[in-house]
């Protein structure tokens, strides 16, 4: 039985027992009437018993519906996660850079640069522009 079936099933319980118990009142009700006067005091003492079974009744139906709501969002929270990793999967398959891949990439990219404005703060770039170039020549002969 998956968490929607649980729910529902939870759910429906719940109000066929308020049914039930609506039903019960009804019977109550018309039983009290049929009495006369007494019933009156009778009805009285029913009504303040009934509060504290509606209150805990209130509390029960609250408590099922954060179990519910938990439930729900935890089932989000893996359908979510599912979707990420078969998107990341998928778009492995394909070759398209990750995140992660381009973050190497500008941390070489600024290891580089780093370097090149060492190279041309040093003056090492001006030395070896005017060096002359050294080529090997074959003689004839």
């Amino acid at each position: 039985m998956n968490v929607t079936e649980t729910t529902t099933a939870g759910f429906d319980a719940l109000r066929q027992t308020g049914r039930k118990l609506w039903w019960a009142g009804l019977g109550a009700l018309a039983q009290i009437e049929e009495i006369g006067e007494e019933g009156k005091g009778l009805f009285d003492r029913l009504v303040e018993r009934g509060r504290p079974l509606e209150e805990r009744q209130k509390q029960a139906m609250d408590e099922l519906g954060e179990r519910a709501e938990a439930r729900l969002r935890e089932m989000g929270e893996l359908v979510r996660d599912q979707v990420r990793y078969d998107v990341k999967r998928v778009m492995q398959r394909v070759g398209v850079p990750t995140s992660d891949d381009f973050a190497r990439l500008a941390t070489r990219l600024e290891t580089l640069s780093a370097k090149i404005d060492e190279i041309a703060h040093s003056g090492t770039a001006a030395e070896i522009e005017t060096k002359p170039r050294a080529t090997a020549r074959k003689k004839k002969g």
